[in-house]
């Protein structure tokens, strides 16, 4: 409520400077009467006439401090606008795993499992095998993902270098057991 009478004192103000502006104009002329309602015409009638548009300067600072006030008192500003929007220095994690919908959620904690429990030598090697079938398919998708992300978009690229950061250990790891597996045949 007090901004907007704020408001109705801005446009009071003003419009009583407005007037006074012209009164004075037309004790100049009546071509600067004409010229106060053209765009900059007040400003270039008080640059040519300081002294006769001195009367007007006070209406002009009051309409100022108004608007200034409605700016300031206006309905629905508060210092605690964005609390509940998250902000960069507080970045929240959602709970759901970062993916799309066609891939298996812990398909990389799956293969670890599996390449713990199998002990024999054939087994390690189908797993190995198996992994860089999966990591082919892996690396397709990172490659459409990679060639369909925007420059701008900065979060997509961020959880695409994370996911390319598990892709290229995923692939160390299987060119290391690949590796172990040719030394001990």
């Amino acid at each position: 409520m007090v901004s907007l009478i704020f408001l109705g004192l801005a446009i009071v103000c003003a419009l009583i400077s407005r007037i006074l502006l012209l009164i004075a104009a037309i004790d100049i002329s009546g071509w600067w009467a004409l010229g106060v309602f053209l765009p900059f015409g007040p400003l270039f009638f008080r640059l040519n006439y300081p002294e006769q548009a001195r009367n007007s300067y006070l209406f002009r600072v009051a309409t100022l401090l108004c608007i200034f006030g409605f700016v300031v008192m206006r309905p629905g500003l508060s210092l605690s606008m964005h609390d509940g929007h998250r902000t960069a220095s507080s970045p929240q994690r959602s709970k759901q795993p970062v993916g799309y919908a066609m891939e298996k959620p812990g398909s990389l904690k799956s293969a670890k499992v599996a390449a713990r429990v199998t002990p024999s030598l054939e087994q390690r090697h189908a797993v190995n095998v198996t992994e860089f079938e999966r990591l082919r398919g892996l690396e397709e998708q990172l490659r459409l993902r990679k060639r369909d992300l925007l420059h701008s978009d900065t979060e997509g690229n961020r959880v695409y270098a994370i996911d390319l950061a598990s892709y290229n250990d995923a692939l160390a790891k299987a060119t290391a057991e690949k590796n172990a597996l040719v030394g001990a045949k």
